[in-house]
């Protein structure tokens, strides 16, 4: 007996040995796990959060009476510990003449946050152009450097203007000096503001379209495409759909910072956006998931995705009904098909959705009451749907497709009769390669933008001239062209109606162009690869 009690003993105690041995090879895996945890943390935190972006342009003044050339090979900023980091490696050549009140961006990248007291220039050489001979400058041989004083925070862009001025930048008529005057940030009149987003910069550009400046540039989320401004004059906000981060980045136009950044929940790889407001107090904002087949229903005032709609397979472009104040006037429309409306937008509005891959648009339906989705129609346009306007005077829909030659039209009134099967025409002839598309009820046209060669096409709308043609017309609808830049993403009208702007994806900038002349006035540099743009209305 006291030997089995001796056996038993040694088996307990070779059991709790074992459970022990294994308790702490738990506890020291956990220690390590935890331990490698927070090695990655510490790294995010060092190598993300503690980073801001600079951005710095150039621009020259409007009058030079010198013709100078220089070779600008880098620029440094140095902290005010005396760190310098290399903010521009790509050799870049100015001239003052072409530079004459126009604005370079000559340096963007992301640094540590900080202060920092002075910027160092590069030039490896300088060249003076008198009496049609060109002629070498000295450079001056403590090299070039400009003293300032910012700070840059953390997820936050800071942007440095710098003022040339050539006429004081000639030294005994040989040496070359050059003085740049810095400029930062100041508060800007959002209705005159244009907002761009610039994919592979991860910011946006902000544009003073009375000016054709750049003043200023917010940091947003990784790979921002679409982008959108609120209706309401109250609290006025852009918002920015980041594709790479999943979010939803909301800017302050008063100051031009980052106000908050909103996490999507229901949706992936988001792309298109657009605001519906509901009321003087209440805004609804849309936007599409590329990565889910569904589209996000954001509330303003609380920024929480309140729904998730499904719709068809890949969608990117999303547009909605404006306020129905809008179609007062129109002269497109009958008065039975206007009171139609009318009655339709006091229960409804409609919410119209792109869809890629199946080729189809979703309609919803929202319920104004509720501010829930009623019911989803999936409308075939049979071809590669790509961006979509509204034209709430003519009660129509222009869908793009990007590899046929037709524009399809919907027709919003049959949509709202629950009439699919005849809502849908063409107008043929208009042209491949289209990204986008808007409407001008003032001149009657259509502007599509084509990315391959970059140009507007111009074209006459579906109108009752054509009414003997029930699904497409035969006759060319191109009324003119405007040649644009590189692979040009999106355009947009201006609230007065005067000029159009492209965002011009393979060139790097946003072309200003007269709708009544249809010439180029300006060209804007952006960001890295932009995408959207956005401007207030009112």
């Amino acid at each position: 007996m006291s030997d089995n009690r001796r056996k038993n003993s040694k088996l307990l105690t070779a059991i709790f040995g074992t459970m022990r041995l294994r308790h702490w090879f738990l506890v020291l895996c956990a220690v390590i796990v935890f331990a490698g945890c927070a090695s990655v943390q510490e790294y995010i935190e060092s190598s993300g959060t503690s980073q801001g972006q600079v951005s710095i342009l150039l621009k020259g003044r409007d009058k030079t009476s010198l013709d100078i050339t220089f070779k600008l090979l880098s620029v440094n900023i140095v902290s005010e510990d005396g760190r310098s980091t290399e903010v521009m490696s790509t050799p870049v050549d100015i001239n003052s003449l072409n530079l004459a009140g126009k604005q370079i961006l000559i340096a963007e990248k992301s640094i540590h946050a900080g202060r920092y007291k002075k910027m160092q220039f590069t030039v490896k050489e300088a060249l003076i152009k008198r009496d049609g001979k060109l002629a070498n400058l000295a450079l001056p041989p403590e090299g070039i450097a400009v003293d300032i004083d910012v700070t840059v925070d953390k997820n936050q862009n800071t942007s440095l203007f710098l003022d040339w001025d050539v006429d004081e930048s000639l030294v005994d008529g040989y040496l070359f000096s050059p003085v740049f005057n810095v400029k930062s940030q100041v508060p800007e009149l959002a209705t005159l503001l244009i907002y761009v987003t610039n994919e592979d910069s991860d910011n946006v550009t902000v544009i003073n379209r009375q000016l054709g400046d750049i003043v200023a540039n917010v940091m947003v989320g990784k790979k921002p495409r679409g982008i959108a401004v609120s209706q309401g004059r109250d609290k006025p906000r852009v918002y920015v759909v980041n594709s790479g981060s999943n979010s939803i980045s909301v800017i302050d136009p008063t100051t031009n910072k980052l106000e908050v950044e909103i996490p999507m929940r229901f949706g992936i790889n988001p792309e298109g956006i657009a605001i519906a407001r509901i009321s003087p107090e209440r805004e609804l904002i849309f936007v599409t998931n590329y990565g889910s087949n569904n589209v996000s229903v954001i509330d303003v005032l609380t920024n929480l995705e309140i729904e998730k709609i499904n719709v068809g397979d890949g969608p990117v472009a999303i547009a909605v009904d404006p306020p129905i104040e809008s179609i007062s006037g129109t002269r497109f429309l009958s008065f039975d098909d206007l009171n139609s409306l009318r009655s339709y937008r006091e229960k409804f509005f409609n919410v119209y959705v792109v869809n890629k891959n199946s080729k189809d648009i979703s309609v919803i339906r929202m319920d104004i009451q509720s501010n829930r989705s009623d019911q989803v129609l999936n409308i075939n346009v049979e071809w590669n749907p790509i961006a979509l306007a509204v034209d709430y005077q003519r009660g129509k829909v222009y869908v793009a497709n990007y590899n046929y030659d037709a524009l399809s039209v919907i027709d919003i009134l049959q949509i709202t009769k629950g009439n699919t099967t005849a809502s849908v025409s063409a107008i043929t002839n208009v042209g491949t390669s289209v990204t986008g598309v808007i409407t001008d009820t003032d001149l009657d046209r259509i502007f599509l933008l084509k990315d391959a060669p970059g140009e507007i096409m111009i074209i006459r709308p579906f109108s009752e001239v054509f009414s003997s043609f029930k699904t497409t017309m035969a006759l060319s609808p191109v009324v003119g062209s405007i040649t644009v830049g590189n692979s040009p993403r999106s355009l947009l009208l201006d609230p007065e109606g005067r000029k159009i702007y492209v965002v011009n994806r393979g060139s790097d900038n946003v072309y200003e162009i007269d709708k009544t002349t249809k010439r180029v006035e300006r060209i804007i540099p952006v960001g890295k690869r932009p995408y959207g743009i956005a401007m207030f209305t009112f």
